[in-house]
């Protein structure tokens, strides 16, 4: 049963959700929140530290969202800290350790479908492709039987990495320096996906694909991942298998909306909307491509 407490830790967790970088100078504007996790700390020990990780998680302060959570967890270990504590840690681009927790989560509820999802889509930030192999099928049962989208991901990747002479294990160094980089900056992903990507000649390849928002610029952002994974030691072929792109949150939206127009029709798609074609206009001027 959800407390009273939950009830407004959730409420409180919704209005967090707006904010779109990690800065320590957000102290004043997260003051209200500060207070009230305060004030809840008698009543529910857990909540309350839950909210302070998180709001330590969103003034950059990795340290402090680690010791609010664990406090928390050893309250009470239960979906609801375990759960939040994996959100703090993906929000952090911390995905292997949120991918962990999450999955610590799921044993107090295997038919959680929320928690599944996020443990499908944060498996490829970890490098685990066979988490999905796991997972997958956890998620059919919990569905009816019906398919995830992503249910031949294992074996496509599995398949296209063997093309290239690598091996699952070769592929955390690149998505663990992606996310040390990130990690590191004040910016909070907006989303994430990534695409496999077929060739004429040569095998097919893999694209992540990060949306942040668009007041940031995401060459700058791009930049700094590369100079990361530049100084990190990785396979010789990891980058004939993979590739990235940092991008702002409405191209990333618009390329989302042209796919979705492309499976449905592709003798019908629509003029994208003007405003918003001004508007990536406006992003990309002066970018070389």
């Amino acid at each position: 049963m959800i407390s009273q407490s939950q009830i407004e830790f959730m409420q409180t967790f919704s209005e967090l959700g707006a904010l779109t970088r990690r800065d320590i100078t957000q102290g004043m504007k997260l003051a209200r929140y500060k207070k009230k996790a305060q004030s809840m700390l008698k009543k529910d020990p857990v909540s309350a530290n839950t909210l302070l990780g998180l709001l330590a998680c969103l003034e950059h302060d990795i340290e402090g969202m680690h010791e609010y959570h664990k406090k928390a967890i050893a309250q009470t270990e239960s979906c609801f800290s375990l759960i939040y504590y994996a959100v703090s840690l993906d929000k952090s681009c911390l995905w292997s350790e949120s991918a962990r927790f999450a999955l610590l989560a799921l044993d107090y509820d295997p038919a959680n479908l929320k928690i599944l999802e996020a443990i499908i889509k944060l498996a490829p930030l970890t490098g685990r492709y066979s988490l999905l192999k796991r997972i997958l099928p956890q998620w059919q049962q919990a569905s009816n039987g019906v398919q995830h989208p992503c249910h031949c991901d294992y074996e496509i990747v599995i398949d296209l990495l063997a093309k290239h002479g690598l091996l699952e294990k070769d592929v955390k160094p690149l998505v663990a320096g992606i996310g040390e980089a990130l990690s590191e900056t004040n910016i909070i992903l907006q989303n994430f996906r990534y695409d496999i990507v077929t060739r004429r000649y040569g095998a097919p390849f893999i694209h992540f694909r990060f949306a942040i928002p668009d007041e940031f610029v995401a060459s700058y952002y791009e930049d700094l991942v590369n100079a990361r994974l530049a100084a990190n030691a990785c396979h010789p072929r990891l980058f004939d298998a993979f590739s990235f792109s940092v991008e702002n949150a409405t191209v990333y939206q618009l390329y989302d909306c042209m796919d979705k127009e492309l499976e449905e029709s592709a003798d019908a798609i629509r003029i994208p909307d003007p405003d918003k074609m001004k508007l990536i206009a406006e992003l990309i001027e002066g970018v070389e491509f």
